[in-house]
């Protein structure tokens, strides 16, 4: 059976508080339905929904009063509990990432967040039984996403063995406008956190969403074992039982997918 996974990230204007990688997923028949769903809730949009230019009035959606985009922000989050897809999101925190890492870029910590979903997909779809293929938005960064995904897949990791293909893609592919809105929902639980309220679409969800926070401490162990290119430390994260532990927001059950693999 197969796993599609779509994948994309958000971050703050100047890229100096988070970076999140999100990815939605699901089964082909989820799919099929769910892109029924989704153009009919977005067919009179010019151009690919977005969520940061819906929740901000922005591009598009600029002479749209709140309540309309905050109606379609709903329908939306109904088309995604409706079709039981589920969200995850690693996200890397940029001043710990920089004090951690003084000698890599900022854009690393992007990095390590797209390396770390990749190797959660490859683990539920192990747990699963299932062949994970995943598709990323076209960006600048493609050449490097599909290296990492490479690395991954050539590990001596018995998940790794789970993953298909890699796909890249223009927004107007639905199922990635779906992994925009996971990733912007990430990004903005941390950025609001101890700040204000959650926000509605995560409360929404909480129940298929598994957001992924690194800590400076976890961040710290990974310097002093290689860093982000060591994938086998990332396989096996929480295997010490002394090792600093992610903060995790809302994980999902993966004994769920244990109990729905094909016999």
């Amino acid at each position: 059976m197969l796993m599609e996974c779509y994948v994309d990230d958000s971050s703050d204007a100047r890229h100096s508080k988070y970076y999140a990688c999100g990815a939605a997923v699901g089964n082909h028949d989820q799919w099929d339905w769910f892109d029924m769903q989704w153009s009919h809730e977005t067919h009179a949009l010019k151009m690919p929904f977005r969520a940061t230019d819906c929740e901000g009035g922005h591009g598009q959606f600029k002479n749209w009063p709140k309540p309309k985009r905050d109606a379609l922000m709903g329908a939306l989050v109904d088309i995604f509990l409706a079709c039981k897809l589920f969200g995850v999101a690693a996200i890397v925190p940029v001043d710990e990432f920089r004090r951690s890492f003084p000698a890599l870029r900022d854009r690393d910590a992007f990095f390590l967040a797209v390396t770390q979903v990749i190797m959660n997909m490859a683990h539920i779809a192990n747990l699963a039984v299932f062949k994970a293929e995943m598709w990323f938005e076209q960006g600048p960064y493609n050449g490097m996403v599909h290296q990492v995904y490479d690395s991954v897949r050539a590990l001596n990791w018995k998940p790794a063995r789970s993953l298909g293909g890699i796909h890249f893609e223009g927004k107007k592919l639905r199922p990635l406008q779906a992994a925009d809105l996971i990733a912007r929902e990430s990004f903005k639980h941390l950025d609001n956190l101890g700040v204000r309220k959650t926000r509605i679409p995560v409360r929404r969800m909480s129940d298929i969403l598994c957001f992924m926070r690194w800590t400076e401490p976890a961040l710290q162990r990974l310097a002093a074992n290689g860093g982000p290119t060591n994938l086998m430390y990332l396989a096996n994260l929480d295997a010490p039982d002394n090792a600093p532990q992610l903060v995790h927001f809302w994980k999902k059950s993966w004994a769920i997918l244990e109990k729905e693999k094909p016999r």
